[in-house]
């Protein structure tokens, strides 16, 4: 005697699909995590320092026990006179000499260097007997920027040629003075002499100049 089914046919087909769907679903899942943990060797390199910088171009002038320098407040240098001051008025015939030093502190090497004088200005000396007034115009024989001679030296000791020649007034005009390089740690002296020339009249007596002088260092 046969047991009559607990499912129908309908019920049956409907539970034979459900498990095949069951069946490829997880089969689906299993295969996409064997591909995700069988992926392919990798391999990484992180660059954690990535870094540079930059030189520096420094110069020092070192003169009369004084310093300045390129990179701080003194590059606009007032504590060294080439000219030899005022302290010590000059007679005709008398001149003034002065040595400093430009030395390279900094890392990169000066490729190129011009020195160019500024303007002169010739003015009476306060307090002094007999003193004259400037013309107003530095080349005039009566404003001392004319009548004094200047010599640069591109030495230590005046010896050689100079490399400049000529009264303050035409330093002033002149272009620049091409000095040329100057190695990392390197140095270079320059010798200035001022001279009132001995046949100087009393035009000028009296008098005093003031003249700026531009150094300039390139890489």
């Amino acid at each position: 005697m046969r047991h009559a089914s607990l499912h129908p046919p309908s019920r049956r087909r409907h539970l034979t699909r459900a498990a095949v769907g069951a069946g490829l679903a997880g089969s689906l899942a299993l295969a996409l995590s064997m591909g995700a943990s069988l992926s392919g060797f990798t391999a990484t390199i992180t660059n954690s320092e990535n870094t540079t910088a930059t030189a520096a171009l420094a110069i020092e002038e070192t003169g009369g026990g004084s310093t300045c320098a390129s990179y701080d407040s003194t590059a606009t240098c007032s504590t060294i006179n080439k000219y030899g001051g005022t302290t010590t008025p000059l007679v005709p015939g008398g001149s003034s000499t002065t040595t400093v030093t430009f030395t390279n502190t900094g890392s990169v090497a000066v490729g190129a260097s011009t020195m160019k004088g500024g303007i002169c200005t010739a003015t009476t000396r306060a307090g002094v007997t007999g003193a004259t007034t400037p013309s107003a115009t530095n080349t005039d024989p009566g404003n001392l920027c004319s009548v004094l001679e200047l010599s640069v030296y591109k030495a230590s000791t005046a010896t050689g040629t100079p490399i400049f020649t000529g009264s303050p007034a035409a330093f002033q005009t002149a272009t620049a003075t091409t000095l040329g390089t100057l190695a990392v740690s390197g140095s270079q002296d320059y010798t200035f002499v001022v001279r009132f020339p001995s046949g100087a009249t009393t035009a000028v007596q009296g008098q005093q100049v003031s003249q700026t002088i531009a150094w300039k260092f390139d890489q």
